[in-house]
């Protein structure tokens, strides 16, 4: 699993899924909202791929809100073809040329005032970005590794809302470890939740399913009909085994 913020990527209490080959057929007003949900979920990929590209988190800040003002903007979401690749490899394509383009020098000599386009929290990106990083790897490899750690995220902040919502925050808390890697303490957990330990180890597999199966949501969401999703969980875990 990846390093931890403090705090979330994400600041909504739910997580609309829009799949990636429906994006084109959703009506204006749809479009607009799933954009804007797209676009608030998958920003840090972009910040860590320009953080690589420059030594000053500020101005990575501003390149990163310049990109996503030119997509909301313009709308390219839009003409994007499901069928030609993946989501990450659209947005990817996207955010290389966006660095290219005589407007990225533009935009850096931005003075960071007026209407944001994302609500973006600097400590929380960088503490990310600092947790996360190799110092040998390329824009290219943080995006990839940004991008996958987005996912893992997104899909824990769905589950904690789940049980949120049942008002079992902390059975979430005494069983998260188990996505960590980390030897659940069954005996504490059958104190503090008052069940055997039978119960226990049963709330423990629902638990990691569960994850898995939100996971594959948040994956399946950024493929098109033809991917292979087992092949897209192979690449995720692939970016923490170097």
């Amino acid at each position: 699993m990846p390093k931890k913020s403090k705090d979330s990527l994400h600041n909504r209490s739910s997580f609309p899924t829009t799949n990636w080959s429906d994006i084109g057929m959703l009506s204006q007003d749809d479009f607009s909202i799933a954009i804007g949900v797209i676009c608030e979920k998958y920003w840090y990929p972009v910040y860590a791929f320009i953080r690589r590209r420059c030594s000053d988190p500020y101005q990575a800040e501003d390149l990163t809100q310049a990109f996503f003002e030119k997509v909301l903007a313009r709308r390219m979401f839009r003409a994007a073809d499901p069928d030609k690749g993946r989501f990450r490899s659209y947005v990817l394509a996207s955010v290389r040329n966006f660095m290219a383009s005589h407007f990225a020098a533009a935009s850096s000599q931005r003075q960071g005032g007026g209407q944001r386009a994302l609500p973006i929290d600097m400590l929380v990106a960088e503490d990310l970005y600092c947790r996360n990083r190799t110092t040998t790897s390329s824009p290219e490899e943080e995006f990839d590794r940004a991008w996958a750690i987005t996912l893992l995220e997104t899909a824990i902040d769905r589950l904690r809302d789940e049980y949120a919502q049942k008002q079992q925050l902390q059975r979430f808390e005494l069983l998260m470890p188990i996505l960590q890697s980390c030897p659940l303490d069954y005996a504490a957990i059958s104190n503090a939740l008052e069940i055997d330990a039978a119960a226990a180890r049963k709330a423990a597999s629902r638990f990691r399913q569960r994850y898995g199966q939100l996971l594959r949501e948040e994956i399946s969401s950024t493929l098109s009909e033809t991917d292979d999703i087992e092949e897209e969980i192979c690449w995720i875990i692939g970016r923490f085994a170097r």
